[in-house]
């Protein structure tokens, strides 16, 4: 009853797809550079420091100045693609869905040079892009498939930020306790500790924990949008809400999307690989049962 199927694995929308994955591509790469720099170093240089005491005066400056370098480079740097992707991300939902450009949330749109030149240098394929959305979506009237498509698409990124904000947390402690046993066994003073070993692996647990309440916090944004678009399936599903009335409301839903593209936190590759076939099973399930209750 609509063409969101086909739209989603057409030839402009899969160059919107491998752009997006791109540019999500290089953005990732700078937060597995940006994790080097303010996770991995700083517990590298610690290590060093408890077997080399000369080098332990060195290590809270080299702390510093990851940090400085973080905040005014790396992080500015990542957050200028994510908002391209989320432009790219945007075009393609607009066109699939049937939904207009809003000029006021999302800007302009991303250019077609950029568009064009990222879709170029994409090398992943295009098995993790199609059927980007639930097929059996194409069943429904567009006004219904719309809002199945959105609330997957906020449930889907609420649940794989929840797991990733969990590991980072769990990874951050143990690397911590790591630390301090093996400061325990080469004998370190409590002076010692807090002045050599503890500056230079904050960072470890100042990065873990922000990864973390950003990781909540984002989930937590999307899960009560989800909530608002379940009460808007069920209103649409009783006849309450009109084509245009449901339309009206997508878009709404829609700005709330871009906006969290745009400022949620990335998260370190192979997270989605590991999590993608048990999600998307999942995800179809519950279009499955949402379509099952408008008797299709």
């Amino acid at each position: 009853m609509n063409q969101i199927p086909q739209l989603q694995n057409s030839d402009p929308q899969m160059g919107l797809m491998r752009a997006r994955s791109e540019v999500y591509r290089q953005a990732t790469a700078l937060l597995v550079i940006q994790f080097a720099f303010t996770v991995l170093l700083p517990v590298v240089t610690a290590a060093i420091a408890l077997a080399t005491p000369c080098i332990r005066p060195f290590t809270a400056p080299v702390a510093l100045l990851v940090s400085l370098l973080d905040v005014t480079w790396l992080d500015r740097l990542q957050r200028s693609k994510l908002k391209t992707a989320a432009k790219i991300a945007e075009a393609f939902d607009c066109e699939v869905l049937g939904l207009s450009w809003n000029n006021f949330v999302a800007g302009k749109r991303a250019e077609p040079e950029t568009i064009v030149a990222a879709e170029a240098k994409w090398r992943g394929g295009d098995a993790k892009l199609v059927d980007w959305y639930p097929v059996a979506v194409g069943k429904a009237p567009l006004h219904l498939a719309r809002i199945i498509c959105q609330r997957t698409n906020l449930w889907y990124d609420a649940k794989l930020r929840r797991h990733y904000g969990g590991w980072v947390l769990v990874v951050g402690f143990a690397l911590l306790l790591i630390l301090l046993v093996a400061a325990a066994f080469t004998g370190l003073t409590v002076a010692l500790l807090l002045s050599t070993v503890l500056p230079p692996a904050a960072p470890v647990l100042i990065w873990c924990f922000r990864e973390y309440l950003r990781q909540r916090d984002t989930a937590e944004a999307q899960e009560t949008a989800r909530g608002e678009a379940e009460g808007l399936w069920e209103k649409a599903k009783a006849g309450g809400c009109s084509e245009t009335d449901c339309a009206v409301q997508s878009r709404e839903f829609q700005n709330a999307i871009y906006t969290r593209r745009v400022s949620s936190p990335l998260m370190l590759p192979g997270v989605y690989k590991l999590l993608r076939n048990d999600m998307e099973a999942q995800m179809n399930k519950g279009a499955d049962v949402l379509l099952a209750e408008i008797g299709l």
